[in-house]
């Protein structure tokens, strides 16, 4: 008998790659996200383009035949290529391994997406034609292309949102790509800019990879305005993007942080971190119209803030400390950085009840409201005298009468400086603190919109609406607006509109807003409603600081919190308005050889 037996073994299952694509290509259409900005649009995170895209996921979707260096190729390096190729719903299996063989024969890759839509050559005459794209995509000029690489460039977009890294921050997208935006909020509408707020998809940004959160993010859009003579959407793009790309560098906690500026097409956006509490403004206005009880660490976090963000504006203005200028910003930080270093320590006080004097001042119909109750004990003091710190920080010195200190506006000046321009409480942003923060009252304040002083000029046709309006940005202004308005703004500009600032914050303490309202509804009685402000009046063409300011101030100091005997804080940043922010300059020819002389000097605690 044969030994030998025959076993009839099963046949191999074939795999069957149409239907093992058409599976793919729905899990493909399951994986994509909508867009946040666009719902008709969306956007495959690069997540996804990971996880879908494998050895084991795409052998069984080609023939046979493909080898392993074809599959390779995909998973390497044309992962997206090969997903564009799929969505499209008219690529078989034999197509697929076609292509994806010329783009590696090409050396094209996803690092060549997306593809521009423009001609191959330029030049009339065939023998001086040149080539007008990358080598690689000589891919396309094969025949399997013909009829398919118009669907390519539509579907492209989808599989090319980009990646927001740290040490990248201009984005120069085609009109294609899907932003990974996954939810827009609530947005607010200017006159060259929407701002919404939206959410980034944490697969998108290195901040937010990590921890499966989205970016919480301010998307500001710029409107291509073409009522606007002069204006160019693309220009002020431009100018707003080297800037910020520039102020970027200075990574100051009181400065708003840009995180890229984008061109998407001809869509034109920057990108900024979210402040979750609002403007300065509207924390004033949640604030309610009478005052808050005072106490040391609601005093202290307001100082504390203004520190920070005058020490940002000098920042932002340079280092150069020879100029006048750089002084003044930095005596208003050495003022506030005392206090705040010397009473940190000091216990909370009993809250404070506050009556309003209900008796109007007729006087010149421009007095604020005069709250009558005793002065909190314990409230900080600050005694300084205008001094710059050492190098070391442990000492101070006094100005150097025979120093002299160049012309902010002369060549001589050779440092490059910023100006803000436009420095107001709607452009000081406020980010929440834990409550558990002492600070948690106002937070962290932020200065906004930076590098768009050009635009100003664009701006100022409307400055009779103030005759309309509690406020405008004319209200910020400083003199030279008015008196030198044809020449760029000094940085004098900035400190002028951060003393408006500070004296309105010291109001909403003292008074509420009840009282900010009151000093508001004194623009009626402005001399001349096209030129003057709250802050400063123009006779025959020379300004100077306004009455009104100058009562305001005058019957602050009188306030019981502020006329003490052993002085208060909020009485000393209030002259420090008075003597050294809303100072209207001499002619720029005195300015060279004119140190600051007058001091405040120090003395003894009187708690």
């Amino acid at each position: 008998m044969w030994p030998f037996s025959f076993r009839r073994q099963a046949p191999i299952a074939k795999s069957d790659p149409e239907a093992e694509l058409r599976t793919f290509r729905r899990n493909l259409q399951q994986s994509f996200v909508d867009s946040g900005l666009n719902r008709e649009k969306q956007f495959l995170p690069v997540t996804e383009i990971d996880n879908l895209v494998n050895r084991n996921t795409i052998r069984p979707l080609l023939p046979d035949k493909a080898s392993p260096d074809v599959v390779d190729f995909v998973c390497q390096h044309g992962k997206a290529l090969f997903l564009i190729l799929v969505i499209g719903n008219w690529a078989t299996p034999q197509d697929l391994l076609l292509i994806m063989k010329s783009c590696r024969k090409h050396g094209m890759t996803d690092e060549h997406l997306p593809v521009d839509r423009k001609p191959c050559f330029e030049g009339k005459s065939p023998c001086r034609q040149r080539p007008m794209h990358k080598k690689a995509w000589d891919v396309f000029h094969d025949r399997i292309w013909d009829g398919i690489l118009f669907r390519f460039y539509q579907d492209q977009g989808m599989f090319t949102a980009p990646f927001f890294r740290k040490d990248e921050f201009i984005y120069d997208l085609k009109e294609e790509c899907v932003l990974p935006v996954t939810w827009k909020g609530q947005e607010r509408d200017g006159h060259f800019s929407k701002v919404y707020e939206a959410h980034i998809h944490p697969a998108h940004h290195e901040e937010g990879n990590h921890s499966g959160q989205p970016l919480h993010v301010a998307l500001k859009w710029l409107k291509p305005l073409t009522s606007e003579s002069g204006y160019n959407v693309e220009t002020a793009w431009n100018h707003e993007a080297s800037a910020l790309e520039e102020l970027n560098k200075l990574h100051h906690k009181n400065l708003i942080r840009p995180i890229a500026a984008i061109r998407c097409g001809p869509e034109h956006y920057i990108m900024f971190e979210w402040a979750d509490g609002g403007t300065l403004r509207e924390f004033w206005e949640s604030q309610g119209p009478e005052p808050k009880d005072l106490n040391a660490d609601r005093i202290m976090s307001a100082i504390e803030e203004l520190v920070g963000v005058t020490g940002a504006l000098s920042t932002l203005h340079g280092t150069n400390t020879r100029t006048k200028t750089g002084n003044v910003v930095r005596r208003a930080a050495n003022l506030a950085g005392i206090a705040a270093s010397r009473r940190l320590a000091v216990p909370p006080m009993n809250p404070m009840r506050r009556r309003q004097d209900e008796t109007k001042d007729h006087q010149e119909n421009i007095s604020p409201a005069s709250p009558s109750a005793k002065s909190p004990k314990n409230t900080p003091e600050i005694h300084v005298r205008f001094v710059e710190p050492s190098d070391d920080g442990s000492s101070f010195r006094s100005e150097d009468p025979n120093r002299s200190y160049v012309n902010e506006e002369s060549d001589a000046s050779s440092d490059e400086h910023w100006r803000h321009g436009d420095l107001k409480p709607d452009n000081i942003l406020r980010f929440k603190k834990p409550k558990t923060d002492k600070s948690s009252w106002l937070g962290t304040l932020k200065i906004a919109d930076l590098g768009l002083a050009k635009q100003h000029a664009f701006a100022t046709a409307r400055r009779n609406e103030m005759t309309n309006q509690k406020y405008t940005t004319s209200h910020y202004e400083a003199p030279e607006a008015v008196a030198n308005s044809r020449l760029p703004r000094s940085r004098r500009f900035d400190i002028w509109s951060m003393g408006c600032v500070i004296l309105e914050f010291v109001i909403v303490i003292l008074y509420g807003n009840k009282g900010l309202d009151a000093f508001y509804e004194q623009q009626a009685i402005r001399e001349n409603l096209n030129t003057d402000t709250l802050y400063f009046a123009v006779d025959l063409n020379v300004a100077r600081v306004s009455d009104i300011a100058s009562h305001w101030i005058g019957e602050i100091l009188k306030d019981p919190e502020c006329d003490r005997p052993g002085g208060s804080v909020l009485a000393d940043l209030v002259k420090l308005v008075r003597d050294r922010l809303l100072i209207v300059e001499l002619p720029s020819e005195n300015m060279t050889t004119a140190p600051l002389k007058n001091e405040v000097q120090e003395r003894p605690d009187n708690n």
